[in-house]
């Protein structure tokens, strides 16, 4: 039987050092304040039974899922447009593009709902989905944790192709995601690869993004961290414990590379890359050559997992539920508020701020003023 280790139990395991839970957060310092969070609206939908649900944000519109409920909010002002039951508490989601919503059950159910709220279809899988469901291009998209990988028609619920490799016994458990990469579907891989499937489920490109190394299992782990990052020409993945890879996004020319012992995907502006480490350090590098920029050690062991750039600064979300906001230029803390629950899914972009979701359910669009 495949087994994971929860997030919290793997986030910090370095090779030869202790687990998180012998590692006590670093206290958090006073500041200069200069670009203060506001909280613009926030709605619990539902505790969090796994690590993988995460908000989806098209148009005005926020997709969200807590306990057995999917909810469409409106972006603007957090307003329940609609909402939908599920016969089980929902595991992995949400995925959509807006016209299509798909979560996954812990029953193993692919749950589809179309824009308005109303059931399309459901399917029971093969096994629990392990990442956020893929919906575009008339597809919708699952991995499931037997490592399959599998394309339904978004209308009609038929199976249109399936791929399967043999995985590693042991993977960590994180909000894991697929991409839409021109013709592709870019897949992250328990093995270390970052790998593109073609339309019709065939592979057609892989990458290596970090190589397993060490003795034991926990020390092989090489989990591609979240979904690979797409900004510009740029296209960058990072795997757990292991490396941050950027690439050249029209030829796969590789732009640069960091051994940085990862824990949350990567992300970027007009300027930086950003990626926090297992230790919940902070690095930043330049986006061109790659050099470093800064490395930010404030936040060691407070179990940070969702970067993300908006307006002219970097917020970061932790285990505590703190958002703290960064300057991208030097790493410097210069705000900060606080949700209920941890912070262990990524943050997504919108207008010029992002939308947050806790383990607690607290679903927040934040802003700086």
């Amino acid at each position: 039987m495949k087994k994971t280790l929860l997030a919290l139990a793997a986030a910090a395991v370095l090779a030869g050092c202790s687990t998180p839970s012998s590692q006590a957060p670093t206290e958090l310092e006073d500041y200069n304040s200069i670009a203060e969070p506001d909280v613009v609206w926030s709605k619990n939908v539902g505790e969090s039974l796994t690590n993988y649900l995460v908000p989806s944000v098209v148009g005005t519109s926020v997709y969200a899922a807590g306990d057995n409920t999917i909810y469409r909010l409106d972006a603007e002002t957090g307003d329940e447009v609609w909402s939908f039951e599920t016969d089980a508490p929902i595991a992995a989601g949400v995925g959509s593009d807006g016209y299509i919503v798909a979560v996954g059950t812990a029953k193993g159910e692919l749950v589809v709902v179309d824009a308005e709220g109303k059931k399309l279809w459901s399917t029971f899988l093969t096994s629990e989905m392990d990442a956020v469901p893929l919906v575009g291009n008339g597809l919708v998209v699952v991995r499931t944790a037997d490592t399959r990988v599998t394309a339904f028609d978004a209308m009609s619920g038929q199976q249109r192709w399936r791929y399967q490799r043999q995985a590693p016994s042991l993977t960590i458990k994180n909000a894991s995601g697929m991409m839409f990469f021109g013709p592709m579907i870019l897949v992250g891989q328990s093995n270390g690869y970052l790998l593109g499937l073609s339309a019709e489920g065939r592979p057609v490109w892989q990458a290596l993004i970090s190589e397993a190394r060490g003795i034991t299992e926990v020390e092989r782990l090489v989990d591609i961290l979240g979904s690979p990052m797409l900004s510009g020409d740029l296209l960058c993945a990072s795997a757990f414990q292991g490396r941050l890879v950027c690439m050249n996004a029209q030829n796969g020319q590789l732009r640069f590379t960091h051994d940085v012992m990862a824990m949350t995907p990567p992300a970027a502006d007009e300027r930086f890359v950003y990626v926090g480490n297992t230790a919940s350090e902070l690095y930043a590098f330049d986006r061109t050559r790659g050099y470093p920029v800064w490395k930010n050690e404030k936040l060691k062991w407070r179990g940070v997992r969702a970067i993300v750039p908006m307006s002219g600064v970097l917020a970061v979300g932790d285990s505590e539920g703190y958002i703290q906001i960064l300057n991208p230029e030097s790493g410097d803390i210069i705000g900060r508020t606080q949700l209920d629950g941890a912070i262990v899914s990524p943050a997504q972009s919108y207008e010029q701020g992002a939308i947050f979701q806790t383990e607690e359910g607290e679903v927040a669009f934040i802003k700086v003023q």
